[in-house]
């Protein structure tokens, strides 16, 4: 090895082991005060305080300052000899002839005094027994550090090529997946793409072999779901999931995660490192939920909670691996998310100012090297650069935007409504978007940042501001499709309008939320046109409310398809298919985990499902003719319908098996038509069955 390169290696080593130990201290400063603080920093700045760490791992020079942590632990009291090789590079570049063979002798350090001490020349061998016995003699004539610097290199050798091993098998299952590009998934995906504001272009992918709900790559980014899991979800836990991911995309992590691999190869040796490693990909999960979490309604926070419960149920632990970001979290973690999800609020600025000044004062005593009795005192700019990065995502609003965002607000509610004085990013990257709330926190409104266009504005209205016309076609609404009840609606209701900016004034698109105490009713009027609207409802029942037959129908379902009892625990009516211009509606009952669908108009069972059993990843254990043998005769029981004449194939998108016939399309192209689909387990059990326009989509 040539005496340049090895003294250049010598001298990282050196500065590797600085930056060691005073990240190491300053890991368990952080872990003590979240500890300390426990209740009182939002998610964000949990995981925005491990910050500090990754930046004095990388600097590659610091001030020396006063104010200094390391005035106080210093490398040179815990380990002297080590700190004066560390900090002469003379020491190092002489210790670096040791990677030579004829040299006269080698330095080392004493650990007792610190002192350097000469070792004799060994002698007596010839150049050619030199030149064959290298990597021999020059391992035999290494000191200490020169040692430990050979431990590092093999260990860090051998986690990057691990890395590299890993990301190219990653890279392999992505090829090896498959695109989703069903219409009603298409639309979802996109739908939550536009909702937060991501420009780029991202793939959707179906994966087995990628532990998903994850994103990979941050050049070019692709959502990976396994399709196990798709066919299990319902339309708002997908959205939810894929907010998830987006927010991993927005917000880089993907990106982040690699810095944080490159400093685990760099610094494997050190188990304080990997602990902050842990924590801080447990804290970007939670700052992860608190960005979706920010997006939604207080009440939609629930549903989000539970849709990670759903996902950990089909995904087991964590994943680590760089190239990938994702919902995920051990069951052990999982506690401390809900937590947060149950306590998060939106209106934390406070909090925000604590974890600010945290970050900042952290920054000020770590980022900045001990100060020398014979060194000038030094400026702390990398405090003043954490302020800077914290303050990125608040918007100042100048004067003329103000004016125009309180003229928006005001045609909104028919008043003046104070709005706070800083908005906030919605987007990170190309700060595009952005939403400004009013004091009392009943309204917001989005707008862009670049242009000064208002999209839209939302906030709550008294239902007497509503017209006693809608309210009707609301009510009306709900006792079509359940005239058993009363309902009575709340004393405000949400409303969100799209805002014209070209014409300064509301496009007339409209949607507003009615809320009852077991109901929830959205009318949706588009462009002021009583002809263009629509609908959606969900209404919950009690059991005693529902009626014997029904009850019947859904057991005698559960005992076909799945061979048990059915313990009835809830119900609710939410809108079905769309047949012969008729917006039919179905009924959900849960209990035991298990869900059946029913239409409601004639009472015709839609679908059994099976919430925990696993179902079978490949049709290699039962293929598709021994799977239509155990579902032909509960098909012909549950749905009336023969699938004896029809073909049946193995769907490697959503792990099941489809039973269909062929149709030609509007076109006259022959087409294939799913009738029924079906999962089973591993014992030819039915995970779910199902028919209609679900078994056509996949399961939606």
């Amino acid at each position: 090895m040539g005496s340049t390169l090895h003294a250049s290696l010598l001298s990282f080593f050196g500065w590797l082991l600085r930056g060691s130990f005073m990240a190491g201290i300053l890991v368990l400063l952080i872990l003590t005060l979240q500890i300390l603080l426990k209740n009182k920093l939002e998610a964000r700045w949990k995981y925005l305080i491990w910050l500090p760490v990754a930046i004095r791992l990388l600097l590659p020079w610091a001030p020396e300052s006063s104010l200094s942590l390391y005035n106080v632990f210093s490398l040179k009291d815990v380990a002297p000899g080590i700190h004066q090789m560390t900090q002469d590079p003379q020491v190092w570049k002489e210790a670096g002839r040791a990677g030579g063979v004829a040299v006269h002798g080698e330095r080392y350090v004493q650990p007792e005094t610190g002192g350097i001490s000469e070792i004799p020349a060994l002698s007596g061998e010839s150049e050619t027994v030199q030149e064959r016995g290298f990597w021999w003699n020059q391992i035999k004539q290494l000191g200490f550090i020169n040692g430990l610097m050979l431990v590092w290199l093999a260990g860090g050798l051998f986690l990057a090529a691990k890395t590299v091993y890993d990301q190219l098998r990653l890279k392999r299952a992505l090829r090896a997946g498959r695109f989703i590009d069903t219409p009603f998934l298409s639309a979802v995906f996109q739908e939550t793409k536009q909702r937060l504001a991501i420009n780029r272009n991202v793939r959707f992918v179906a994966s087995e072999r990628i532990p998903g709900p994850a994103v990979v790559g941050f050049r070019e980014p692709a959502i990976v779901i396994a399709p196990s899991l798709l066919v299990t979800l319902q339309k708002e836990q997908l959205q939810y999931i894929l907010a998830h991911e987006f927010a991993h995309i927005q917000r880089r992590d993907v990106a982040v995660n690699w810095v944080i691999h490159v400093i685990l190869i760099l610094h494997w040796f050190n188990p304080l490192i990997w602990l902050a490693a842990h924590k801080a990909r447990q804290n970007q999960e939670m700052a992860c939920d608190a960005c979706v979490l920010d997006r939604m309604d207080p009440q939609q926070s629930r549903a989000y909670g539970q849709t990670i419960i759903h996902v950990l149920e089909h995904v087991s632990g964590s994943h680590h691996q760089p190239g990938l970001a994702g919902l995920s979290a051990t069951h052990k973690e999982m506690k401390r998310r809900l937590i947060m999800i149950k306590q998060f609020n939106k209106k934390s600025y406070r909090l925000s100012i604590l974890g600010m000044g945290m970050i900042l004062a952290l920054g000020s005593v770590t980022l900045v090297n001990a100060k020398e009795s014979n060194a000038a005192s030094a400026p702390v700019a990398a405090a003043v650069q954490e302020q800077q990065q914290s303050d990125k995502k608040k918007v100042q609003i100048d004067k003329t935007m103000t004016e125009k965002l309180n003229k928006v607000v005001k045609q909104f509610a028919g008043k003046d409504i104070k709005l706070q004085d800083v908005g906030e990013m919605i987007i990170d990257s190309n700060k595009v978007n952005a939403e400004v709330k009013s004091v009392d926190g009943k309204y917001k409104i989005q707008y862009s940042t670049k242009t000064g266009e208002v999209w839209s504005v939302s906030g709550l209205v008294p239902i007497n501001k509503i017209s006693e016309k809608d309210q009707e076609k609301a009510i009306q609404e709900l006792k079509k499709r359940y005239p058993q009840k009363t309902y009575a609606f709340g004393n405000e209701v949400k409303a969100i309008r799209v805002y014209d900016d070209k014409k300064a004034d509301f496009n007339g698109e409209v949607w507003y939320t009615f809320v009852g105490k077991d109901f929830e009713v959205l009318l949706v009027k588009f462009k002021g046109s009583s002809e263009l609207e629509s609908m959606g409802y969900m209404i919950k029942v009690e059991a005693k409310e529902i009626e014997e037959k029904l009850l019947k129908t859904a057991a005698d379902a559960v005992k076909t398809a799945l061979n048990q009892e059915f313990n009835f625990t809830e119900a609710k009516l939410i809108p079905g298919e769309f047949r012969n211009n008729i917006n039919l509606s179905k009924w959900e009952l849960e209990g035991n985990d298990v869900l059946v669908e029913i239409e409601a108009e004639s009472g015709k069972v839609l679908n059994v499902n099976h919430k925990t059993r696993e179902k079978i990843k490949t049709d290699k254990r039962i293929p598709a003719k021994e799977a239509k043998e155990v579902i032909a005769p509960m098909a012909k029981k549950l749905f009336n319908i023969d699938i004896t004449g029809y073909e049946v194939k193995w769907d490697n998108l959503f792990g099941d098996y489809c039973f269909f016939k062929y149709d030609k399309d509007d076109k006259g192209t022959k087409a294939e038509v799913t009738i029924v689909r079906a999962a089973l387990d591993a014992d030819k059990n039915v995970v779910y069955l199902m028919s209609g326009s679900r078994a056509s989509s996949g399961g939606y």
